[in-house]
């Protein structure tokens, strides 16, 4: 007796897969969770994801779990669908029995029967060992990186509240400002930032992500409807903000959407959930520099990304100040079938990715 892997049916194995999920995880949000569970399976505009179940030969139950949810990727312009693999589960007691490499590797044998292109996954490093030996190929790290906009937080954490930490942050504070590029503007040539009113995505979206993509070999395509998808309908984002890179358009006298970045705040810090621009070189500093220039004066202490290690933002990043790297980081684990644009995707300088590339 052992341990076998089946595709799971959906929906009808709903409530079989949502169990496995929240009976092997720590202890959190339930309900949250309940909540993401059934946005990823039956909203994704891309279709319905494809699951697997391990069960314990001898008992009949099952013990594990792993899902595969499709997304739209441009590859060198054309249009593609991928898997993105996550919600691997399995119950403690068999977590050394070889039930993560049978489900994964049923995923992996999903692409070679040419159900997908390819599959990529962002693996801690007990899993990513995993997908190694199933044949995938890391293809470096998606990591969270911190930039310090005001010392407040870390004075207090280290004297305590009180006056003496007040008024050591208000006197630091300034360095951190007199540290960000010279030249960097939040206005250049009629370009500004500002942030949306209400937050929705419209045609105006898919115009730029038409334009931009021409900048990244390989990109999930950041449309409208992924865009609401990933960000309006998720529970995981009740409260963000939109900022808007913008030029005057030719003729009309209006302004046209150059770049975006979805952020959201949280007590002292702010993260950076997405973006994207129609010029790097020069769009991407200006939009950072706004939106720095936005949260420095409401008291957020930290702004971080979570950025693929080529992503271009990085170097920019900490030219604006001091930087640190979170210490739980996910890897990039990919697989491509044979006969697909191999070389174009195994090359890790080529993709584009934030934290809107995953599903959690």
């Amino acid at each position: 007796m052992g341990i076998v892997i089946r595709a799971a049916e959906l929906p009808a194995d709903r409530d079989i897969l949502l169990d496995t999920l929240l009976r092997n995880r720590d202890q959190g949000d339930n309900a949250l969770r309940q909540a993401r569970f059934e946005w990823s399976l039956s909203c994704n505009p891309y279709g319905r994801p494809r699951a697997w179940l391990a069960i314990d030969e001898s008992s009949g139950k099952v013990i594990g779990s792993v899902s595969a949810f499709p997304r739209r990727m441009l590859v060198n312009g054309a249009a593609t669908l991928g898997w993105n693999g996550g919600d691997t589960s399995i119950a403690r007691e068999f977590r050394t029995l070889g039930a993560a490499l049978k489900l994964r590797r049923a995923v992996k044998e999903g692409v070679e029967r040419g159900e997908m292109r390819f599959l990529y996954s962002h693996p801690v490093d007990r899993m990513r060992v995993v997908l190694e030996k199933v044949g995938h190929v890391i293809i470096g790290r998606l990591a969270r990186h911190s930039l310090i906009l005001r010392f407040d937080r870390f004075v207090n954490q280290a004297m305590g509240k009180n006056f003496v930490a007040a008024m050591l942050a208000q006197t630091a504070n300034p360095l951190l400002q007199a540290w960000s590029w010279k030249g960097i503007s939040s206005a250049r040539d009629g370009v500004v930032v500002r942030l949306q009113e209400r937050n929705h995505f419209g045609d105006e979206f898919d115009a730029l992500l038409a334009r931009a993509a021409k900048n990244y070999p390989v990109i999930a395509a950041r449309d409208a409807r992924f865009l609401s998808w990933r960000f309006l309908q998720n529970p995981l984002h009740a409260d963000f903000k939109i900022f808007r890179l913008e030029a005057p358009q030719a003729g009309d006298g209006l302004r046209g959407l150059r770049g975006y970045a979805i952020v959201d705040l949280k007590g002292d810090g702010a993260r950076i959930l997405d973006f994207l621009v129609e010029e790097q070189r020069r769009d991407l500093p200006t939009l950072l520099a706004g939106i720095i220039r936005w949260l420095r004066p409401k008291g957020i202490c930290s702004v971080s990304v979570r950025a693929h290690d080529h992503n271009p933002v990085l170097p920019l990043l900490r030219a604006f100040g001091p930087t640190s790297l979170d210490a739980v980081n996910s890897g990039i684990a990919l697989y491509v079938s044979a006969g697909g644009p191999n070389g174009v995707l195994l090359d890790e300088r080529n993709w584009f990715m934030t934290q809107a590339d995953r599903d959690t």
